[in-house]
């Protein structure tokens, strides 16, 4: 049994409000239904592109659309007519222009006697800016609990934007474990029932996303920035393939990469690529005023080189260590002993003769993943985020913001032998499953070594990460804050460099619903990513919930925000709030507890 990422830590730890009124209601009429609500993205200071599906057509059919300055529609400002037509699945993207900065608006869509639920959209304001307010979301697995996230955005009194920073839909069947289990007792489980493949099936899920009316009321609340992270088309996916993608039964990679762009493009409120642009790229920047840049990256498919994983055997090369009377393992320097350690451990079921023991090579690891030609923005992005700083820099704006997929700060893995105990790790070890024992023995025994943690994230690729602190350092001003999703676990960290100068905070957001290691281990490991990693001030991977940024010239202040997820009504609360002080120079000030 594959044993993944976030779970192999966790099995040790085995044992231990009322709708909102803006929630968007369809209407229509058989000819033309808007089930799936209305969106708003990408905003600049005088447009912002519109979304809409229309259900129930069979043809291409014109639809209107209405922008106007208030709710009641009585000040007009933009109108005009887009098509539904079946090779775009009946969805409807418009770019309305021609509207001031700075400013709230509404908007409709109508077909005939059929009008959609009306949704507030927001321009990027120009000049002098007092502050913003952005919630940053991500990884919603939709089986494995209620969206409460957001409708709890929905319900903000200020909020210009929610960027979504990946994972927006996710690519599993009912036959995948992840999440599955809480779906079957939520009447939430996954259409189609199996893995996403096709075109098809990717339109299918998108749907029943967009069906959700805690989802529809946070995009009828303001616009959306988006990027994809992994599985928006597979597990772990990277430019030339993905964990989760067989060749052999599912198809060529690219044309499942391909099908599922095409799905995502078509519904979801985004500016697509300008001919000629790769279909990948979809870093982009926001600009708000002389306050703030908000840089978008893209990780996954552009460029990102092959990432290693630990629950991959063939992965992860062994070598031999020498277990001294002082109890510290120290690595057998002579290859030809070494060769002859591990040739007598394969004999014996992997288990070398004592002093010696076979673990994880780290000091290849660490080789490999410093290798400077692995990639994961690639040299047009790098260098294109390069030039982005520079400008938001020297034109004094104190907020360079990046929306980042994955967690940047270095980290180990955590010594979960070591944080139990010999005894206690026994007895969790005896608690799993005979199937699962094997393998989650091997991870757990693995990270008693200085590996380090999450190679799919940043950490499997420092070089690049470098480049990236230099690209900031190199812009000569501003404060850079990094916000990272992926992870389902809240972080608070301070990033260094390799010279160890500061170069930016991360906040990392947790998951809308999707499940962490601390859910399935039911205590709070995030305490020994604190304790283990300088650069972590604060690892929560029991909240699930969404990071409300607002920025002003002199701070920015980051509230982690947890949301119950299991029923309705729902609990929510601010966890913890951070604040940075913008200062001058080269990289940013200490994040502080408030």
């Amino acid at each position: 049994m594959r044993i993944d990422r976030r779970k192999a830590l966790a099995l040790f730890g085995l044992g231990a409000a009322a709708p909102a009124a803006a929630k968007a209601k369809a209407g229509g009429t058989a000819a033309g239904r808007f089930e799936h609500g209305v969106a708003s993205g990408d905003p600049l200071q005088d447009r912002v592109v519109l979304w809409t599906r229309v259900s129930g057509l069979s043809a291409p059919t014109a639809v209107q659309w209405t922008v106007a300055e208030d709710a009641g529609f009585s000040r007009v400002v933009a109108k005009g007519v887009a098509e539904a037509a079946p090779h775009r699945d009946f969805t409807v993207k418009v770019d309305a222009a021609g509207l001031r900065p700075g400013r709230d608006y509404w908007y409709r869509f109508n077909l005939g006697g059929a009008v959609s639920p009306v949704g507030r959209a927001r321009t990027l304001p120009q000049g002098a800016v007092k502050d913003v307010v952005l919630a940053f979301v991500t990884c919603s697995l939709y089986p494995n609990g209620y969206f409460n996230a957001y409708d709890h955005i929905s319900r903000l009194d200020r909020v210009d934007a929610v960027v979504e920073l990946g994972d927006y839909i996710y690519e599993y069947g009912g036959d995948h474990s992840y999440g599955m289990v809480n779906g079957k007792k939520l009447g939430r489980a996954h259409e189609p029932a199996h893995d996403i493949v096709t075109l098809a099936d990717y339109r299918t899920r998108h749907a029943q996303y967009k069906r959700d009316p805690d989802l529809q009321a946070a995009h009828a609340r303001c616009p959306w920035i988006c990027v994809w992270d992994d599985h928006e088309v597979a597990n772990d996916d990277w430019a030339g393939g993905a964990e989760n993608h067989d060749p052999k039964t599912q198809g060529a990679w690219i044309e499942r990469e391909r099908v599922a762009m095409q799905a995502y493009y078509e519904w979801m409120p985004i500016r697509e690529p300008a001919p000629g642009q790769a279909f990948e790229a979809i870093n982009r920047s926001f600009q708000f005023g002389d306050l703030a840049s908000l840089i978008m990256l893209e990780s996954r498919l552009l460029a990102r080189s092959y990432q290693l994983e630990y629950d991959r055997p063939e992965d992860i090369p062994l070598t031999a260590y020498e277990v001294g009377a002082d109890g510290v393992r120290r690595k057998v320097a002579d290859p030809t002993l070494a060769q002859k350690v591990k040739a007598e451990a394969a004999a014996n079921g992997g288990k070398a003769a004592a002093p010696y023991v076979l673990g994880p090579d780290v000091e290849a690891v660490r080789a490999y993943i410093d290798n400077p030609e692995r990639q994961m923005l690639g040299p047009r992005q790098e260098l294109w985020l390069a030039r982005e700083a520079a400008a938001s820099a020297k034109a004094g704006k104190p907020w360079q913001v990046l929306g980042n997929e994955v967690v940047m700060a270095r980290l180990i893995n955590p010594d979960i032998k070591k944080m139990f105990g010999p005894a206690e790790f026994e007895r969790r070890l005896a608690m799993l499953p005979e199937k699962e024992r094997a393998g989650a023995a091997r991870l757990a025994e693995a990270f008693t070594y200085p590996t380090p943690f999450d190679l799919d994230g940043w950490n499997g690729y420092t070089a690049a990460r470098e480049r990236v602190y230099d690209a900031l350092t190199a812009a000569g001003g501003g404060n850079p804050i990094v916000l990272s999703g992926d992870s389902h676990a809240f972080w608070v960290n301070e990033l260094h460099d390799a010279k160890g100068r500061r170069v930016a905070v991360e906040f990392g957001t947790s998951s809308i619903t999707s499940p962490s290691m601390g859910d399935y281990a039911g205590f709070q490991i995030g305490k020994v990513f604190e304790a283990q990693n300088p650069e972590v001030k604060l690892n929560d991977q029991l909240s699930k919930g969404y990071i409300k940024l607002t920025l002003t010239p002199s701070e920015a202040r980051a509230e982690l925000t947890g949301v119950t997820i299991a029923a309705k009504p729902y609990e929510a609360k601010v966890l913890s709030t951070w604040r940075v002080a913008a200062t001058p120079g080269v990289g940013v000030g200490p994040v502080e507890k408030v």
